[in-house]
């Protein structure tokens, strides 16, 4: 074989190699990206007045940031946000009523 024609083996080997790397990053880019907008999604539903949906958004969050996409960086920018919404939780529970409370306060006998 002549050495042009290893010349353009080589050249094209490589050429195909970039093209395979690139095509695997931007799958990993667009996975993560992907990712992302889930975990955005289930953070809207944990901030939501309706407590179905705050449910329905922490019961999404693990699995969701459970992700190997998510860098350590991020994951400890996602257990922060759950710490706080944790910590506030436990700051302001519901409230609820007290109909025991509120008879004997009406019924003033």
């Amino acid at each position: 074989m002549p050495a042009q024609a290893w010349v353009t083996l080589i050249v094209g080997v490589f050429a195909v190699v970039g093209v395979a790397l690139t095509v695997r990053q931007r799958t990993v880019a667009d996975k993560r990206a992907q990712a992302w907008q889930r975990i955005t999604w289930c953070l809207e539903r944990t901030t939501s007045s309706d407590s179905d949906e705050v449910e329905l958004g922490w019961d999404m969050y693990i699995p969701v940031t459970d992700s190997p996409l998510i860098t350590a960086t991020e994951r400890g920018v996602l257990v922060a946000v759950a710490e706080r919404s944790a910590r506030r939780a436990l700051a302001h529970p519901p409230e609820t009523e007290d109909t025991d409370n509120q008879n004997e306060q009406e019924d003033p006998r």
